[in-house]
């Protein structure tokens, strides 16, 4: 069993938030965002523990609009968490058998089954009291009644779906002692067979003997502790002695640790003496051993775990961040993560990837699904409409649920709206499939995301961490841009704008359509030649109008970069450039755009320099370049 979806409602910053899961997740934005508080909602809602305390709520984690309302009168937080077969009968038999009270199906289409579990929590005047509660749901959203409601099923549920918490400060300390979630069990799972353990005892009883008879300071030691027998037992001879080894068995698994040594030459080292990273990453990577030995003993054979594991990069440098997801993704069941490093999210799939933004209407997240869903009665005629849209559209009866998978497309969506009718919630159907089209409009083709896994991977962390982008053409574009900022006042890196060579990392369209689906305010600059202008024309056929062309996009008026700074009057100081680079060139205008084209980064990179520290020279520079340096502060 996999969480296919969590719901979200009036809990710490978000106010409502649904997010889709993966096997692997991945949720990246800036601190206070509200990452850990997805992780937390999702492991309160699995919690295993009954009644207010130790179930992870209070009252301070009820969202409110401002400190003026009282959390007693608000509806509470309510988080609703659903699994569901990737496909019909995925389920194993006991999972079916256990859960029969809960598990709901979709008969008329899919033929998947699913769970879903809502947990509250609000106050109670009945109990005086906020109070947390946990009921299944049906199909239409309602609570489950009779036989369904008994808790026995939400322990079943649990045994099946156990979640564990890594959080980002990892300590081996706690992690590898014997009342850890993990090493603790694994310990305690051990099966000494009993002729070696009554052998180890003779053996330890015989050590100890030996030990203390080679200091006869240790012996009058004891004799001297043996005074506190004396004393609390009074008229019954108690004892005292010495124990220099384990005196059980478990004494001595208990105080098994982990060494380790970085080289053949090097000496072994408890695992708690090496360094911060390596003592991360052993805490994942004893969570794999837990699953792979234990797990299925503690729960059920069919159990599959969900790790909400925080900042798996903690303590590494980057080349290790970069090869640590395939590690992540293959660990044992589902993986939910939050990262803050750009080098760990390079190789992370872009459909894995949720952005994590706190805006005024609270935490929102971002994503780019391959399918977009909502809800929808069964319509006349709807059935027909989905039956012949060639697998573009699916419906779920039962959950009512109408799914487009891709972009609706124009024709698709007008049948849709033609089966409204005359129905009585008319307007409202209309204007969800509006808001279905809308939605699926930000959808991108599997195609466009391979080439940017393939051309982009270098700045993918950067750019999925910024707060806006600028897209200019290449790499000389990036360099006189960030000095020009500079000189403006207006750091970039500061300001968390993304400098985008497009041209260098894949097709510009792409990155405005990632921008657009993912919610990023984005701008760019292109050269006005026929290049400059194909690159604004694919944006336009990717569904941006042409006033929001107008308003995001720039062009060197005067054609491409190094006919645009000729023409603003820095022809002096690109021959000064290009004579620091011993470049010779004559006193005709075409051999010297001819020269600098021919030595774009080289040039550059010289004039960059310039630009940084001489406002007057910065003044000068291409207008468009300017302009949009000046739209970016505040832009949205």
């Amino acid at each position: 069993m996999h969480i296919t979806r969590i719901e979200i409602r009036n809990f710490r910053s978000i106010r409502h938030l649904i997010v889709d899961f993966g096997e692997t997740t991945i949720f990246v934005g800036p601190n206070n965002a509200g990452k850990t508080a997805i992780l937390d909602a999702l492991r309160i809602a699995l919690t295993r523990r009954w009644g207010r305390r130790g179930t992870g709520f209070n009252e301070y984690d009820i969202h409110l609009p401002n400190d003026a309302v009282d959390p007693k009168t608000s509806s509470g937080v309510i988080i609703d968490l659903r699994t569901e077969e990737s496909e019909p009968g995925e389920w194993p038999a006991a999972i079916l058998e256990d859960l029969a009270d809960i598990v709901q199906v979709d008969i008329s289409s899919t033929n998947r089954r699913s769970v879903a579990l809502r947990t509250r929590y609000a106050w109670s005047e009945e109990a005086g009291d906020f109070e947390p509660s946990w009921e299944f749901l049906d199909a239409k959203r309602q609570p489950l009644v009779g036989r369904s409601a008994r808790r026995v099923n939400l322990e079943r549920f649990w045994r099946y779906l156990p979640v564990f918490y890594l959080g980002a400060l990892r300590d081996v300390g706690d992690d590898f002692s014997p009342r850890s979630q993990f090493w603790g069990r694994l310990l305690k799972a051990l099966e000494i067979p009993a002729g070696l353990e009554s052998r180890a005892l003779r053996v330890l009883d015989l050590l100890n003997r030996r030990l203390l008879k080679a200091d006869t300071r240790l012996r009058k030691i004891a004799k001297t502790l043996s005074g506190a027998t004396r004393i609390s037992a009074r008229d019954r001879e108690g004892g005292l002695d010495l124990r220099m080894v384990p005196l059980k068995m478990w004494d001595l698994i208990s105080r098994a640790e982990v060494i380790l040594r970085n080289e053949p030459d090097s000496p072994w080292l408890p695992l708690r003496r090496q360094g911060q990273g390596i003592q991360s990453l052993s805490i994942i990577f004893l969570f794999q051993a837990f699953v792979d030995h234990v797990l299925r003993e503690l729960y059920e054979p069919d159990s599959e775990p969900v790790l909400a594991l925080e900042e798996p990069e903690t303590h590494l440098h980057p080349q290790a961040a970069r090869t640590l997801w395939r590690h992540v993704r293959a660990l044992p069941g589902q993986k939910i993560v939050t990262t803050h490093s750009p080098y760990f999210v390079q190789h992370v799939p872009f459909r894995d990837l949720r952005l994590v933004r706190l805006t005024p209407n609270g935490t929102e997240v971002r994503s780019l699904p391959a399918s977009f869903s909502a809800s929808i009665p069964p319509l006349d005629g709807l059935e027909a409409v989905v039956a012949n849209s060639t697998g573009r559209l699916s419906y779920e009866r039962l959950s009512q649920t109408l799914t487009v998978h891709g972009a609706l497309e124009e024709q698709l969506y007008r049948r849709l709206l033609r089966c409204c009718g005359h129905h009585e919630r008319r307007s409202d159907l209309v204007k969800t499939l509006k808001n279905l089209r809308d939605r699926s409009s930000r959808f991108i083709e599997d195609d466009a995301l391979r080439s940017l896994e393939t051309c982009a991977r270098r700045m993918r962390g950067e750019i999925f961490f910024a707060e806006r982008w600028l897209m200019v053409e290449g790499q000389a574009d990036y360099l006189i841009v960030h000095a020009l900022a500079h000189a403006m006042r207006y750091n970039l890196d500061e300001h968390g704008v993304s400098v985008i060579d497009a041209q260098n990392n894949g097709s510009p369209a792409t990155f405005a359509m990632l921008a657009r689906a993912l919610g990023i305010p984005w701008l760019g600059v292109f050269d006005d030649d026929d290049g400059g202008r194909e690159h604004i024309r694919s944006i336009q056929n990717r569904g941006f109008d042409a006033a929001e062309l107008a308003r995001r996009c720039r062009t060197h008026p005067d054609g491409d970069l190094e006919a645009q700074l000729v023409a603003d009057g820095l022809e002096p100081e690109l021959r000064e450039t290009l004579a620091a680079l011993n470049v010779s060139v004559g006193q005709d205008e075409g051999e010297l755009l001819h020269r600098l084209r021919s030595h774009k980064t080289a040039y550059a990179a010289a004039l960059a320099a310039r630009l940084r520290g001489d406002l007057d020279l910065a003044q000068r520079a291409p207008e468009a370049f300017q302009a949009a340096i000046e739209q970016l502060r505040g832009l949205t």
